[in-house]
């Protein structure tokens, strides 16, 4: 398969981000509670802002903690979330933001499911979050908010401040103007914080219930996220058949996305035998200590469990068997693809 372009990239990691974030919500609600699943969503999300926050403010060389970098960092970060949003300057040390719509609200109001839940996130999870975003970046920073969307407004507001005045008068506004971004921004964005999202959902769970529990929601989250990769990707390569050539086409799509390095040893009609030889979650675990004793669980456990239902369902009569694992020790990882 020819290399994937930027476009390939952003197309996979954009629309699952989203999805990712959502099914580990919903999966640990059905396991646990809605008051558990929030609070581990908010420390979550507590931790992957100020991951985001460092990493953007790296991205776009901003050098300083006051107001106006923190607007461009969080303004950067909505605008490629795809937040629909108004910005003005009251006065020197206050600005002010109108939240038309932000993608979580309308993935929520997309849902008739999760409607009921909708005041409950602006209440208790949207406006602790961005208190403590602010306060993480400069405690001098403040943070007002009067409108609400999700509990009956027109609109959302957050009011940013600087405390005890800010020492220069704030610049003009069309130095806040929205960014214009490309792609390579997005993919930045995406990309980075795709497995991290990921990672700090697993800790978190295993941090307030057990690891059990955790590597439990895990794989029903990953099999029910690749069957919605699966059908957007056969899409979008215009996939029209099942076979085991078209199954190759698709894994070989998401483990290019991913970081996956693979190849493909075996390839017939029948018959395909794919290695992968660096995986990025793996690599990902290895650089935290603390995450190494899992890694055989999560290669063991996890790894066939979460991919075996996608196949079947994309074509029952292929079979999967696996042997080598990097994370037991291997120095390869083996799929093994048979047509009966």
């Amino acid at each position: 398969m020819k290399p994937l372009s930027v476009h390939d990239k952003l197309f996979f990691f954009e629309r699952n981000f989203f999805t990712l974030d959502g099914l580990w919500m919903v999966e640990t609600e059905k396991e646990t509670n809605w008051e558990i699943a929030l609070n581990i969503d908010l420390v979550v999300w507590k931790e992957l802002l100020k991951i985001i926050f460092l990493r953007l403010k790296k991205y776009l060389n901003v050098k300083r903690e006051n107001l106006i970098d923190f607007i461009r960092i969080l303004t950067f970060r909505w605008s490629i979330e795809g937040w629909n949003y108004e910005l003005a300057i009251i006065d020197r040390d206050n600005i002010e933001i109108s939240i038309k719509n932000c993608p979580y609200y309308a993935a929520m109001d997309r849902n008739p499911d999760r409607h009921d839940k909708i005041p409950l996130i602006c209440k208790d999870f949207c406006i602790a979050l961005y208190e403590s975003i602010i306060n993480e970046f400069n405690n001098k920073l403040d943070i007002k908010r009067t409108r609400f969307k999700g509990l009956g407004d027109i609109n959302c507001n957050f009011i940013f401040s600087q405390k005890g005045g800010s020492p220069s008068k704030l610049p003009k506004a069309k130095r806040l103007s929205k960014k214009s971004l490309n792609n390579k921004d997005k993919l930045f964005y995406f990309e980075k914080n795709f497995r991290t999202l990921s990672g700090l959902w697993i800790i978190e769970v295993e941090n307030q219930i057990n690891f059990e529990t955790a590597l439990k929601i895990d794989t029903i989250v990953w099999q029910k996220l690749y069957g919605i990769i699966f059908r957007r990707i056969i899409k979008y390569l215009n996939i029209q058949g099942n076979s085991l050539k078209d199954l190759t086409k698709v894994l070989s799509f998401i483990w290019n996305s991913e970081g996956n390095k693979h190849e493909i040893v075996k390839k017939t009609e029948t018959e395909t035998i794919i290695n992968i030889v660096k995986c990025p979650y793996l690599e990902a675990m290895k650089r935290n200590p603390e995450r190494h004793k899992r890694i055989s669980s999560i290669c063991k456990d996890m790894c066939v469990s979460y991919l075996d239902p996608v196949i079947k369902t994309f074509n029952s009569n292929i079979v999967l068997k696996r042997e080598k694992f990097i994370g037991m020790g291997d120095q390869i990882c083996d799929f093994h693809l048979t047509l009966k």
